[in-house]
Parts: C-alpha cells; structure tokens; sequence
C-alpha cells in the first residue's frame, strides 16, 4: 500500500467545535465510491459532508474551475 501524502486528506469538521479533537473511529460506508464518482467527471470537487442526524449525508460540491479561480485571485491577495 502506498503511503499517503497530507494532501490525500481532505477533512470535514464540525465548525461549531472549538479545540482538538480525536480520531480513530472508523466505518464501513461507500463515500469513498460516491466522492470518486462525482470527481472523476473532472467538472465538480468534493468539498464538504453535511450530517443531518438521519442515514443520508448530502455532498457539497463546487465546480473545478471556481476553485482555479479562486487559487488565483488568492494569489494575487484578494480575498474571496
């Protein structure tokens, strides 16, 4: 198995919890499959998970090209 470089994480928290927290838990699920599936059309990124309490997560996407531009303008010191 290839070891994992820190930009093959991609974490999704809870931004109303201040502090450290703790992983270490894991589950069996298919968001790994889901997430590839809409990323391997090349036209939308993942960027975030929300949890409503229920069995059903709902994925947030943005387009690959907003966030080029956004990589961009940040470049040149304008805040988005």
């Amino acid at each position: 198995m290839k070891k994992k470089k820190e930009e093959d994480f991609r974490a999704f928290v809870d931004l109303n919890v201040n502090g450290n927290a703790k992983g270490g838990v894991f589950i069996g699920n298919d968001l790994k499959d889901a997430i590839e599936d809409i990323e391997e059309k090349g036209v939308d990124k993942v960027v975030g998970v929300v949890y409503d309490g229920t069995y059903k997560l709902e994925i947030l996407t943005k387009p690959l090209i907003e966030i080029e531009t956004d990589i961009e303008l940040n470049q040149k010191g304008v805040k988005i």
